[in-house]
């Protein structure tokens, strides 16, 4: 008799076991889920943050690894690193973009930036950033923009002056708020300062800016294998 007690016992014992392992196993998997749920939450508010879709993006959207650069056209860092970073999509065989977004940290950069989405407006943005680098002594003179040579390098770039005069009349309003945006989403980044880089949602100082890049390539070649 006492061993059909104890058979019993053993058996509801068993079964409460089992039902504690099912409810420990389902709460870790909602636990995990919430972290997953989570993780890919800030990863969705990370990428609005850095890539915003007035941003001029140079290279493939298939590229493996994504590059955003803040930059103010008036900081001499910026001016310096802007053609080895313009090459980044070609020297990498369009495995690399880069997003360009616009800061005006320096009084009259904003100017300098309009003229820029203008030229974007008639497809060279390319064109007019190189032409603004390749002349920035001549229209950034002791830390103030001289807008009558601002608009001269613009010429110089190929695009309609004209043209580039009705899209600021009708657009500056827009472009505006476009520039307060990009300080707000550098300001939740922790940017402080330009040329500020992130490599993949990755904030990296420019002295490591290569290696992140050839590192996130790797990361992406052994994923494939």
């Amino acid at each position: 008799m006492s061993s059909k007690k104890s058979g019993g016992i053993n058996a509801k014992l068993i079964i409460l076991l089992s039902l504690l392992v099912v409810l420990i196993l389902s709460l870790a998997g909602y636990i995990a889920g919430g972290y997953v749920n989570k993780s890919q939450s800030e990863n969705a508010q990370m990428e609005e943050l850095l890539i915003r879709e007035h941003a001029y993006i140079a290279g493939s959207k298939n590229a493996k690894v994504t590059v955003v650069e803040f930059f103010d056209p008036a900081c001499p860092a910026c001016v310096a690193k802007a053609p080895s970073v313009s090459r980044f999509p070609e020297l990498y065989n369009s495995q690399v973009r880069v997003v360009y977004r616009s800061l005006a940290l320096h009084k009259g950069s904003d100017l300098i930036l309009s003229l820029m989405e203008a030229a974007k407006e008639q497809g060279r943005y390319k064109e007019a950033a190189a032409a603004f680098n390749a002349y920035y002594r001549n229209w950034f003179i002791n830390n103030q923009v001289n807008a009558f040579v601002a608009w001269g390098v613009l010429e110089k770039s190929g695009t309609d002056i004209e043209r580039a005069k009705i899209f600021l009349n009708e657009n500056q309003a827009k472009i505006d708020d476009m520039l307060r945006l990009n300080m707000e989403d550098a300001t939740a980044l922790g940017v402080d300062a330009t040329p500020t880089f992130f490599v993949n949602g990755k904030k990296v100082e420019q002295s490591e800016l290569l290696k992140e890049i050839e590192s996130e390539l790797l990361k992406s070649d052994e994923v494939k294998e």
